[in-house]
């Protein structure tokens, strides 16, 4: 399992990549530890994932990112009400399937 943040977006971008990507995604507003490990475990537990590996790489991305994700907090603060985090976790497989339609763009 994977997790990767897009960017901001606001819900037509969120729809636009569950359609191009295959990816679970869904923005944040605001970009809280707490809510990102609840989403991620809801996804694991529908995708019949490893719940505490995911939940040990959504808190090791958090820690190594901390600097990054204070300024995602700080200009989801600055930016329109509509904006959010976009974030997009999936297998192995599915981000393997989303890179190789990227490269065929």
């Amino acid at each position: 399992m994977f997790l990767h943040f897009f960017g901001f977006g606001d819900s037509l971008r969120l729809f636009e990549l569950e359609q191009q990507t295959g990816l679970w995604v869904r923005g944040f507003r605001p970009l809280q530890l707490d809510g990102l490990l609840q989403w991620s475990q809801r996804v694991a537990g529908q995708q019949h994932w490893d719940g505490d590996a995911l939940q040990h790489q959504v808190m090791r991305l958090w820690v190594e990112r901390s600097d990054q994700i204070s300024r995602w907090q700080s200009g989801l603060r600055q930016l329109p009400d509509d904006q959010v985090l976009v974030a997009g976790l999936g297998s192995q497989g599915d981000w393997s399937r989303h890179w190789e339609r990227m490269l065929r763009v």
